[in-house]
């Protein structure tokens, strides 16, 4: 039996819904979500197996114009794993009211990435648009003539995702398969593990905090391995002793609910009971410094 291989990029706005796109199609968590923008960091891969096809989807941070290093930095992460792709699902929130002013900032982009052959426009969260606003939209994308398909879904009630499941399933071409049948991400579980505390980072702090931290994880000494519980540690690493103080709130009340609902997502990942410990470090350079930025952000 030949089997074949294609790698799909997940691209667009900030904030438009790329990340629950990715866990939708996979079925599992594999990128963090908040109501925030600039969570995505890194481009997190989920990896579909269906019979002789394997289709490798790339999650990648929202495209944004800020001017602060940080979010230039995030545009060039997006940028690199999108030209990696055979083809790229750019996904837009149709509930935004600015939905077309993000396509209209975006068209260059969508040119120079791919041909209209293998861009396909994904319009989300359509479960918030009433059907009468959404037909002109779906005509202002397809007149653009830079998609072969114009897919409304609704990611996070998994509306639509056996369309695009057959849609990314046509850029798939004879290849060898890259990936085991069993795996699903090229992310280690410390990555993944990381990852959750800084979700709940995001969700449990105010706009002022979550764009000032980057979480480390190690795991205990082999003999806290070893245990029944195993222990697992989190570096949070924050800009300034303020941000650290609102961090661990009085008395480390906050600190222990980002511990404790970290904590409940890496066990469903583990299928096990684990123990997560977590320490705050200030380093009041950190997103200042470019050598470390581009060594977080994977540049």
């Amino acid at each position: 039996m030949k089997t074949k291989s294609g790698f799909v990029g997940i691209v667009g706005p900030t904030n438009s819904g790329k990340s629950t796109l990715l866990n939708s199609l996979m079925g599992k968590k594999l990128s963090i979500v908040s109501a925030r923008s600039q969570t995505t960091y890194h481009g997190v891969r989920g990896i579909l197996h269906d019979g002789d096809q394997e289709i490798v989807l790339t999650d990648t941070p929202g495209f944004q114009g800020y001017p602060e290093m940080v979010a230039k930095l995030l545009n060039n992460v997006a940028e690199k794993h999108a030209t990696e792709c055979d083809a790229l699902l750019w996904v837009f929130d149709v509930s935004n009211p600015n939905v077309l002013r993000h396509l209209e900032n975006n068209k260059d982009r969508i040119k120079a990435f791919k041909p209209k052959e293998q861009s396909v426009a994904i319009l989300n969260k359509v479960d918030r648009v009433a059907k009468p606003a959404l037909l002109p939209l779906l005509s202002r994308f397809y007149d653009t003539g830079l998609f072969s398909e114009v897919v409304p879904v609704s990611a996070l009630k998994h509306d639509g995702m056996n369309q695009v499941r057959e849609i990314i399933q046509k850029f798939t071409q004879t290849s060898p398969h890259f990936y085991p049948k069993e795996q699903s991400t090229d992310r280690p579980k410390e990555f993944l593990m990381a990852e959750f505390v800084r979700e709940k980072i995001y969700r449990a702090t105010r706009e002022e905090l979550p764009y000032t931290v980057w979480v480390e994880m190690e795991e205990g000494t082999p003999e806290e391995r070893a245990q029944a519980v195993p222990v697992y540690r989190a570096t949070i690493h924050v800009d300034g002793a303020n941000r650290k103080k609102i961090l661990i709130g009085a008395k480390g009340s906050l600190l222990k609910v980002i511990g404790t609902e970290a904590r409940k997502e890496i066990e469903k990942m583990m299928g096990k009971k684990v123990c997560l410990k977590l320490h705050v470090d200030v380093d009041e350079k950190w997103r200042e410094n470019s050598t470390q930025l581009n060594r977080y952000l994977e540049l």
